[in-house]
């Protein structure tokens, strides 16, 4: 297993949220200039070079957090080698047992040009700024240990996929009751109720079309809106550009016409889903308003 170089960089530039830091006191420096605080430590066994760490892990410059592997619902993985250069943060790592929390402070310009081999800083770290790492040592693993963990976490998620499937019916039925819906879905399975019918022309497969939306999941929740934007979303019907569901349905409009669509998952994200947004197996609700049929041709 390669070593997790960047540390999910990718994420760490996209997201950074505000979080206070932890308690700034009480650390000590080792000769390598790596300062380290320990909030527990178990007595446990300490994990061996080359083995491949299962922890709990934060990470922020100041107030900021990078990253926090809470978000993604698993544990951070890496692989423990020796120091890069003095004060890094496997020389933190090195120094944990199994069982232990700590928080290592290192230099955030030599992590990101260094650690993570970046060719300058991100626009937000300042040079002379320290990154804070908090760290719960969960379990050491062999590459064997590891292989069979990362087989037990993808059954756990098929698992779950696959209540989630099984369940999807029964939350969507009970949505249309609690929203009084008694429209027939399409024989695609789209469920489509005009609110306005509006008066222009019908929307035509192939012409471009604007349209304002809201998107929610069946509890209520909003994903995403192009009224929070304020701009209408743009695209040719009938194209594929967009899911099935909003094909199908934009295509039963006329030019002002406020609708809701109920989009089962086979007709949106299916059994994949799309990000942290919208989990597999999710039936959708969009209230759209077909602003303006762009390019009629």
């Amino acid at each position: 297993m390669k070593k997790a170089r960047i540390l999910i960089i990718m994420t760490m530039l996209a997201v950074v949220a505000s979080c206070g830091p932890a308690a700034d006191r009480d650390f000590e420096q080792a000769d390598s200039g790596l300062e380290y605080k320990f909030h527990e430590r178990s007595g446990g066994e300490a994990p061996d070079m080359e083995s491949i760490l299962s922890m709990n892990m934060v990470y922020r410059v100041e107030d900021s957090v990078l990253f926090d592997n809470a978000d993604t619902g698993m544990p951070m993985y890496l692989q423990l080698i020796d120091p890069e250069y003095p004060g890094d943060i496997y020389e933190g790592l090195s120094m944990m047992a199994i069982g232990d929390s700590a928080s290592f402070r290192i230099d955030a310009e030599d992590f990101f040009m260094q650690t993570a081999g970046m060719m300058e800083l991100p626009p937000f770290v300042e040079p002379g700024s320290k990154l804070t790492f908090d760290v719960k040592m969960l379990r050491a693993m062999n590459e064997e240990e590891f292989a069979e963990e990362q087989e037990r976490m993808m059954q756990e998620q098929m698992e779950a996929d696959m209540e989630r499937a099984d369940q999807e019916e029964g939350l969507r039925q009970e949505y249309l009751d609690e929203e009084g819906i008694t429209v027939s879905p399409t024989p695609s399975g789209l469920y489509f109720v005009e609110k306005e019918p509006g008066d222009g022309p019908r929307v035509q497969a192939g012409q471009t079309v604007a349209v304002h939306y809201e998107g929610r999941m069946l509890d209520g929740t909003v994903f995403d809106s192009s009224y929070e934007r304020g701009e209408p979303l743009e695209f040719a019907v009938g194209e594929g550009r967009v899911i099935q569901g909003w094909d199908e349905g934009i295509g039963m409009m006329r030019e002002g016409g406020h609708a809701r669509l109920v989009i089962p998952s086979n007709l949106a994200y299916g059994e994949m889903g799309a990000g942290d947004l919208i989990p597999p197996f999710s039936t959708l609700v969009f209230d759209v308003e077909v602003v303006e049929i762009v390019d009629p041709s």
